[in-house]
């Protein structure tokens, strides 16, 4: 039996490389959805319910609903709840990243408008100055079109993060929340060091020349 330099130089970069595992990245994807879609997503009155939206408001964006604490977008919705002006409520989505993450983004709807906050921080407030309200929010985040925000990098932590909305009714009737996001958490496995590698492969060395030996008679 006679291997080729060749074949005993493959083998060795075969087992030297064969425990490398190569980096790669996890899209974490957050959309509103409701309690029953997602436990992470709560709010200040409890759980978090998927809602009929008022025919004003735009369509929920793609992969998402329109959600508040109870029946409060439809006002022909069967058990519509009219919120009281000057209410605010806190909708929370909690989520984990096993890594530092390299980019994240955000879309959101509101009626009447939203400061959205990542882990305490403030990342777009409500505008009250000059506001009408005739349908929703005349500034910043409003029910007509998405309000798209980076999630800075430097705020997101890796493990337990919670992205805030605190949804205001400023001139009812109407109120509920929609968002999408997604966030790019490089997720790495560490390669092993040098010496392992090079240990699995010169052994292989020795076991190429040890069959070499034996099928020479030596």
């Amino acid at each position: 039996m006679r291997i080729s330099g060749t074949v005993a130089v493959g083998v060795f970069l075969l087992l030297s490389f064969c425990t490398i595992n190569p980096a790669h990245a996890d899209t974490i994807a957050l959309a509103s959805g409701g309690t029953t879609a997602d436990p992470g997503q709560t709010n200040s009155n409890g759980a978090t319910v998927p809602i009929s939206q008022n025919s004003a408001w735009a369509n929920p964006l793609p992969g998402s609903s329109w959600v508040s604490y109870a029946s409060t977008g439809n006002t022909s919705a069967p058990g519509f709840v009219q919120v009281p002006n000057g209410t605010i409520v806190s909708f929370f989505d909690s989520f984990n990243l096993a890594g530092a993450a390299t980019s994240g983004t955000l879309a959101v709807m509101a009626d009447d408008s939203a400061t959205v906050l990542l882990n305490g921080v403030v990342l777009i407030g409500e505008t009250t100055l000059n506001n009408t309200y005739a349908i929703c929010s005349d500034f910043g985040v409003g029910c007509l079109q998405p309000t798209i925000l980076d999630l800075p990098v430097s705020l997101l932590r890796s493990g337990a993060n919670t992205l805030e909305f605190n949804v205001a009714q400023r001139n009812g009737s109407s109120f509920g929340l929609d968002y999408v996001g997604s966030i790019v958490d490089p997720v790495s496995t560490p390669e092993p060091s040098t010496t392992p590698s090079l240990v699995l492969g010169l052994g292989a060395l020795v076991l190429i020349g040890f069959f070499r030996k034996s099928s020479s008679g030596i």
